[in-house]
């Protein structure tokens, strides 16, 4: 009887330690799928690859769903939502999140818990819902609060104080981002750091602190955020730029735009070599492929070769059947070689293309604007001639300005497909605005721009971002080729439930030939009457711009008469 017991008692403790040994190793592969799943996430969206990112993390939340696992699927959700910020789909963002509230809500406090609130005020701040987004972050505080989590401070501290700042309560907004600088400091966190130096800089310039803004500016600079955003340091040396010239510290305002420029353009070129690199790399694997067909292709050969000592007559039937499928097999090969060379032979040129449009467009004007800083700068001027400068060097850099933009819109478009994102606004306020940006241009020259049509009330649903940067090319376009002191018309009219936007001028015209070439789409750069430089983007721009728009463009014109441009938008 003892030793029966004995036996069941050993028998018993195997079998549970057997068991014990197979859940360890269930729980390792799940964990291993998990950190695979994750691991692909950060790969994709390191590579810029979103919507692979999106579709890794939809995999990871179906994981943790059959686990049951309910924090580990509120925390998928988050990161999801999170990649739909960082692309400003913040509506699909806003329901990802939605999905799991009340799974949320039931857990117990937990980073993730306090992640899931911080993400959703940072997304209802963007919404421009303020009230939500204060609520959200007050409910991450909490748990912070109360689990003793300081790593999240500085990042809710961020939104707080980029809502006050948008509310115009600087006092508040100026306070709260200098402590999560400082908090964020204290952690080493870099991105937080550059978020709340960045933010700080935007309120204290809006507040009229423009010797705050330079100062925020100033220590912002001395981290070393260039590999880390060059778009965002360029628009930190422009608030440099705007707050020096309230301060009229004109030729410190001309250095930091240069600098913005400078860093812009660096930008550009990162993308274009990026975009060479990756026709290069491709263009390698593919020859690659092809070496090894060919090696495969040589071994088939050689079996086939033995094959024919064996039998005379098989040995001629197959040797010109293989003979057949060799040559159909390099023509297949040579053809697909050829596509990848002009593949890349295009690439070269739109690279080419970039680095000439900046070499004889851009450094000119900005040749002058250093040339005249560095004669003020040695005395040479005095500042009552800058002043009499002052607005031709402001048109100069303004038009710079719109070419950098034009070809960033161009690289961007080039990079991906252009989706027009349609809301209803008020055009009335658009043309205005619009007005406001070539308002330096326009005054170089001594122009009067009439408007009429545009009432009050004048509600349009479409892209206010595309549709203004076509009015802005055209219109700066009707600047450059009209003479000093002339007049432009830009009127409104609502023809069979279609918007129509024309703008007229009285300038050089164009004949009847290079109409035709522009109605085709062979859009040519030429020089306005004041000498200005263009290079044909805006014109190729303002179509596909209207195209994503639903839209179209015709252009009307008379040699020495002048030109009429007739923007049409669908009113659905």
């Amino acid at each position: 009887m003892k030793l029966h017991n004995l036996f069941k008692t050993v028998l018993f403790f195997a079998l549970t330690f057997t068991y014990s040994l197979r859940v360890q190793s269930q729980e390792k592969v799940r964990t291993a799928l998990h950190d695979s799943l994750y691991g692909k996430v950060q790969f994709h969206l390191s590579n810029g690859d979103i919507d692979s990112a999106l579709m890794v993390s939809d995999l990871l939340y179906e994981h943790h769903s059959e686990r049951d696992d309910q924090m580990e699927i509120v925390r998928s959700r988050v990161h999801k939502a999170e990649i739909l910020r960082s692309i400003a789909s913040l509506d699909i963002a806003f329901e990802s999140l939605k999905e799991v509230q009340e799974l949320n809500e039931s857990l117990e406090p937990s980073t993730v818990k306090s992640y899931y609130y911080n993400r959703l005020g940072a997304i209802e701040y963007e919404r421009k819902n303020y009230d939500a987004a204060i609520a959200a972050v007050r409910e991450s505080q909490k748990i912070d609060s109360l689990k003793n989590y300081k790593w999240r401070i500085f990042s809710n501290f961020n939104i707080l104080g980029a809502i006050y700042r948008d509310r115009e309560e600087w006092d508040k907004s100026v306070e709260i981002l200098q402590k999560a600088f400082e908090k964020a400091k204290s952690m080493d966190d870099t991105a937080e750091m550059y978020s709340s130096l960045k933010n700080l800089g935007m309120a204290q310039y809006r507040m009229g602190d423009y010797r705050g803004a330079i100062n925020s500016a100033k220590l912002y600079s001395n981290y070393n955020w260039i590999s880390f955003d060059r778009m965002n340091v360029s628009d930190n040396f422009r608030l440099v730029a705007k707050a020096y010239e309230k301060l009229g510290i004109f030729d410190s305002a001309f250095m930091s735009l240069d600098s913005a420029h400078k860093h812009t353009l660096d930008g550009m070129q990162a993308i274009v070599d990026k975009r060479t690199d990756n026709f290069r790399i491709s263009n390698e694997l593919s020859n690659q492929k092809l070496e090894n067909s060919v090696l495969l292709s040589e071994k088939e050969n050689s079996q086939l070769q033995s094959l024919m000592l064996v039998v005379g007559l098989i040995f001629i039937l197959l040797l010109a059947l293989v003979f057949y499928r060799q040559k159909q097999s390099y023509k297949k090969l040579n053809a697909k070689q050829q596509e990848l060379n002009q593949e890349l032979e295009k690439s070269l040129g739109f690279k080419n293309q970039l680095i000439g449009i900046v070499a004889h467009d851009i450094r000119n004007p900005m040749s002058s604007l250093t040339g005249v800083i560095h004669l003020y700068n040695e005395g040479l001027i005095g500042r009552d001639d800058l002043q009499d400068m002052m607005s031709k060097l402001e048109a100069s850099a303004v038009s710079v300005n719109f070419l950098i933009e034009n070809l960033l819109n161009w690289v961007l478009n080039q990079k991906q497909a252009l989706v027009a994102k349609k809301t209803v606004f008020n055009l009335s306020d658009l043309i205005e605005k619009t007005l406001k940006e070539v308002e330096a241009q326009s005054k170089s020259k001594g122009l009067s721009i009439q408007v009429y049509g545009f009432t009050s009330n004048l509600e349009i649903n479409s892209d206010e971002l595309l549709l203004g940067l076509v009015i802005r090319n055209l219109l700066s376009n009707a600047i450059k080729f009209s003479h000093e002191g002339a007049e432009i018309i830009v009127s409104y009219t609502k023809v069979e439930s279609n918007h129509h936007i024309l703008i007229k001028d009285f300038g050089v015209g164009m004949s009847d030939e290079f109409l035709k070439r522009l109605s085709v789409g062979m859009s040519e750069s030429s020089v306005g009457t004041g000498q200005e430089k263009g290079t044909g983007l805006g014109l190729e721009l303002s179509r596909e711009f209207l195209i994503a728009l639903n839209g179209s463009l015709e252009i009307r014109s008379q040699k020495g008469k002048g030109t009429e441009v007739d923007i049409l938008i669908p009113s659905n």
